[in-house]
């Protein structure tokens, strides 16, 4: 199914969310980072990781007219933890060291915000992965690569590592297509969800 024209802008930074996009049909839109604090805190809660991604389409939608913007907002948790983007090195040494041979939670909230209607949804979603009891060796590998993806691992690269046993793929990846997919039905536009993503 093509995709009815809207003006649509992702308010991410995210390589991996923007490719998905394109595989959902949605090739002509524009990527606008928006500028806020990401941080949802240490401890998980659905409603901060919702409160987070609707900040990051709100940022957006002061900059731009017309438009239909989606944003969202991934983390990894593990006992109520959350196990966000790492950015520095020491600190991703640190995340991998922690969720070595754990079963882990990744949440991904999605925010779409029309504008100028005002008009939003905020919608979240779980999968759950375990991950396989890292070496030293493979533990320095991934935090090397992985700064800014959540975790400090990425499925779409690193899936040797991860089992999924519930959920989404492209949740795990940063964007649940098929969530999204039914939120857009609700803008009046049709994409093809990407139930299978292969990596």
């Amino acid at each position: 199914m093509k995709a009815m024209k809207k003006n649509i802008v992702l308010a991410s930074a995210s390589p991996r969310r923007k490719e998905l996009l394109k595989r959902m049909g949605l090739k002509n839109f524009r990527v606008i980072p928006p500028e806020i604090d990401e941080d949802p805190g240490k401890r998980f809660l659905v409603k901060a990781l919702k409160r987070v991604a609707l900040e990051k389409a709100l940022a957006v939608s002061k900059r731009e007219n017309n438009c239909l913007i989606i944003a969202a907002d991934t983390v990894v948790v593990v006992k109520g933890l959350i196990y966000g983007k790492p950015v520095v090195l020491k600190k991703a040494r640190s995340m991998l060291r922690s969720l070595s041979g754990t079963t882990q939670a990744v949440w991904t909230a999605v925010a779409v915000v029309e504008n100028p209607s005002g008009r939003s949804l905020i919608r979240a979603c779980i999968s759950k992965i375990r991950m396989k009891i890292l070496s030293s060796a493979e533990i320095e590998y991934l935090a090397a690569k992985n700064l800014d993806k959540a975790g400090g691992y990425g499925i779409q690269e690193d899936d040797k590592y991860l089992t999924v046993l519930k959920g989404s793929r492209t949740n795990i990846v940063g964007l649940p297509t098929e969530l999204l997919s039914e939120m857009l039905v609700e803008f009046g536009i049709k994409t093809k969800p990407v139930v299978k993503y292969k990596f």
